[in-house]
């Protein structure tokens, strides 16, 4: 059957009155949260754009000059906000993959004990990169690697690895690529750091047999300290390693790298995840090659087993919900904890609880070490 003349001009309309609405909601949306990114305050020049089209529809008085300058404006409206939203995705895609490194990290030095002890390492991932960390051994034939949030770098791990010493366990903790004084291109959300991981537990223990040559001496075990984006790749990696580590605390992980940027969007940026996220993570993408399907810690903890899991989140975070922890949890076979700690913000779950959260992690290592 076909459609008459009129019939074709009545959907071509009713379609160009349907993404000028678009556009003007993004345009609302990007002008609102922008404040801090004064270009999408252009944005709020389109935010009109459905009512101008209206116009040109229904009021046939209009000169040609003032026609011909509102069909311009309206193409431009379409254009100038798509172009909007793909640098919007863009910048939070090269912001992501290049962050900013966090403020107010505790030095070596502001633990003289753990600084005396203190030897200094580096290593290559498997792909060549360099990393360097600190590592100090304790007393006992068990340790526990410390894997940083995004971010931050080993310094962040400073509080708990002196905890962990101070009860005897050897503690290596090291900066992933892209991070502190490690090489590396850009931060991949725990894809790449899986690689990281594994370089750090090959050092440890050879540096462990240097120390120890009688078997008998060496290691018995090993444990991980994540905190976010080290949480989340300590289960990417767990999950790839069976029988490598036999403990993991995961403190504040998200439960897969959509979430991670959704929510990142909302709280840092300003901008409500969709459209946003979606688009920001395809970009990443594009630009790593690293697929989103295969940054899922709430997946992937589900081919971890007979492995403790500690789950540890603050009930006042704001960047990444406890939300994530508790769906990582539900995912989790047995033995597995779940604390959620209250007036604890993203990454100040020790702080706010210190003694509680010793309490806490130290007997679980202790128990699940042995």
């Amino acid at each position: 059957m076909q459609i008459n003349r009129n019939t074709r001009l009545t959907l071509a309309k009713l379609v160009m009155l349907s993404i000028t609405i678009l556009v003007s909601i993004l345009s609302f949306v990007m002008g609102r949260g922008g404040s801090d990114t004064p270009i999408l305050n252009i944005s709020w020049i389109f935010v009109p754009s459905p009512l101008i089209l209206l116009a040109l529809i229904y009021i046939n008085r209009i000169s040609h000059l003032i026609r011909v300058a509102a069909i311009i404006y309206i193409g431009l409206s379409v254009i100038v906000t798509g172009l909007l939203l793909l640098g919007v995705a863009w910048t939070g895609s090269e912001t992501a993959l290049h962050p900013d490194i966090c403020e107010d990290m505790e030095e070596l030095s502001d633990y003289p004990n753990l600084a005396k002890n203190t030897e200094n390492v580096e290593f290559q991932a498997a792909d060549g990169t360099l990393l360097k960390g600190w590592i100090n051994f304790g007393t006992s034939n068990q340790a526990i690697l410390l894997l940083h949030g995004y971010r931050c770098d080993k310094r962040a791990m400073l509080k708990e690895a002196n905890m962990l010493y101070e009860t005897g366990f050897t503690v290596l903790l090291f900066d992933f690529r892209h991070n502190g004084e490690s090489e590396g291109d850009f931060v991949s959300f725990g894809y790449y750091e899986k690689q990281d991981v594994t370089a750090a537990i090959n050092k440890l223990r050879s540096l462990d047999a240097e120390r120890h040559p009688v078997k008998s001496d060496r290691l018995a075990s090993i444990g991980i300290l994540g905190q976010s984006n080290g949480g989340a790749t300590a289960l990417l990696f767990a999950a790839e390693n069976p029988g490598e580590i036999q403990a993991m605390v995961v403190d504040s992980s998200f439960k897969s790298l959509d979430s991670a940027v959704a929510q990142s969007f909302t709280h840092f940026v300003g901008l409500p995840a969709f459209p946003f996220a979606p688009i920001t993570v395809w970009i990443t993408e594009l630009k790593t090659g690293i697929s989103r399907k295969n940054i899922v810690p709430e997946e992937a903890v589900k081919k971890i087993t007979n492995t403790p899991i500690f789950i540890i989140h603050g009930l006042l975070d704001e960047t990444i919900s406890k939300d994530d922890s508790e769906s990582i949890f539900a995912n989790a076979n047995e033995p597995k904890q779940l604390w959620l700690v209250p007036g604890a913000d993203h990454g100040e779950t020790f702080t706010s609880a210190e003694t509680e959260y010793s309490r806490r992690v130290v007997r679980f290592f202790t128990r699940t070490l042995n």
